[in-house]
């Protein structure tokens, strides 16, 4: 199934992360207009042509997302198809020596998503078109007129 979405972005004025020294310049930022909680997930599916019901999509995804947590919590990286490769990393400060290296170092564990060829940056670029979301004076938000076909990047 080939989908065609909409990547909607906001210009924003940063400094380059690499060179902070450097002029503030205009970069692209993704935007998402809102975010779908697990219930109207679950509904979308099954609004989709499927033969299951709502209550077996429910009971089935919310049985994955236990077992892809106890996985992954157990140091198991978990591939799901072409969603991705799901796994923990962890990020925090470095020593000097390691002897001096402790857990205290530790400053954060998250969840690592990997691509996968289906879902790699070059599908996804190739599947959305870009649309600016300008904000007014006013507050209110505008979408402009997206892109025809891809990014053309």
């Amino acid at each position: 199934m080939s989908t065609m979405g909409v990547l909607k972005y906001r210009l924003v004025m940063r400094v380059n992360p690499i060179d902070k020294g450097a002029p503030k310049r205009w970069y692209a930022r993704a935007v998402q207009d809102r975010t779908m909680d697990f219930e109207d997930f679950v509904t979308h599916m099954a609004e989709h042509n499927s033969p299951y019901s709502r209550g077996v999509i429910h009971g089935v995804l919310i049985d994955m997302l236990a077992c892809l947590q106890e996985l992954v919590l157990d140091g198991k990286s978990v591939r799901l198809g072409d969603l991705g490769l799901f796994s923990l990393g962890i990020s925090g400060k470095g020593a000097e020596t390691k002897e001096e290296w402790s857990v205290a170092l530790l400053n954060d564990v998250h969840l690592n998503v990997r691509n996968t060829k289906s879902w790699s940056n070059a599908e996804l670029r190739k599947r959305c078109r870009l649309s600016e979301l300008k904000t007014y004076e006013d507050g209110s938000e505008v979408e402009e007129d997206p892109d025809e076909g891809g990014m053309g990047i």
